[in-house]
């Protein structure tokens, strides 16, 4: 089960893509890295085992409640920096996989500061519940792209910053600022795929080229994609034809 999560963690999922400060020296999922928005200003979490600045504390049930709602044990809700209305879509299999990883993680001691909300977070009402993983490739290919994520940043934001999952879902316009410069989320249905072949997909996943070999931004996390296993890329090909049509 270990092994399951550990590659839901780091290879689909990236938790430590916000869980991990950037820098050398820096112990994986202990958290730090600021995350800010105008409705928060938060910092990555430390989700190792440590039991006075982690998690080591919490049951399985808390944390897996954590992910998939955005609740603490003390019932406080998280800010949508956690994504947990993707993570709701887990099966309980992933998600109890996810939390036996966690288990295994190497504890850290690394406080964290204290969210500060400009808007108390509120519990999503547009969680992004799925099918279960393994009832087809196009199926298994929505249930993977939802706990990766790819339509949070994919798709055009709405006016209060969150991503549009309906009018807006996968035609891309969101804005990343950062060491890289600025980049704009591409649209991903097959309006903004038209002209790439499956390969290419699979390419720019996995080695973060375009077809015409200009490497994608940092934001575009293929060092962790190029951890996929061949079917699960070809079902995330699959899924993402069947998006809606951009206009």
């Amino acid at each position: 089960m270990p092994a399951r999560g550990a590659y839901l963690v780091n290879a689909v999922a990236i938790c430590g893509r916000c869980h991990t400060t950037p820098g050398p020296g820096n112990q994986p999922f202990a958290g730090g890295r600021t995350i800010e928005t105008s409705a928060y200003k938060v910092q990555g979490s430390n989700i190792t085992p440590d039991p006075d600045t982690g998690i080591g504390t919490w049951t399985d049930e808390q944390i897996g409640h954590a992910i998939t709602h955005g609740v603490r044990p003390d019932g406080s809700q998280m800010s949508t920096a956690m994504p947990y209305d993707f993570y709701a879509a887990l099966t309980d299999a992933d998600r109890d996989a996810i939390v036996a990883y966690l288990r295994t993680l190497k504890p850290a001691q690394n406080p964290t500061a204290a969210p500060f909300y400009t808007i108390a977070p509120k519990a999503s009402a547009a969680a992004m519940a799925g099918p279960a993983a393994g009832t087809g490739e196009v199926e298994h290919g929505r249930y993977l792209g939802t706990v990766a994520r790819c339509l949070s940043c994919h798709s055009t934001p709405r006016a209060d910053g969150e991503p549009d999952l309906a009018a807006g879902l996968g035609h891309g316009g969101a804005v990343f600022e950062g060491p890289w410069g600025t980049v704009v989320a591409p649209d991903i249905t097959p309006r903004g795929l038209a002209d790439w072949s499956d390969d290419d997909i699979r390419r720019s996943l996995v080695r973060g080229v375009t077809p015409d070999g200009r490497p994608l931004a940092a934001p575009m996390q293929t060092k962790a994609y190029a951890q996929l296993t061949d079917g699960d890329l070809s079902a995330l090909v699959s899924w993402l034809r069947t998006l809606p049509r951009g206009n």
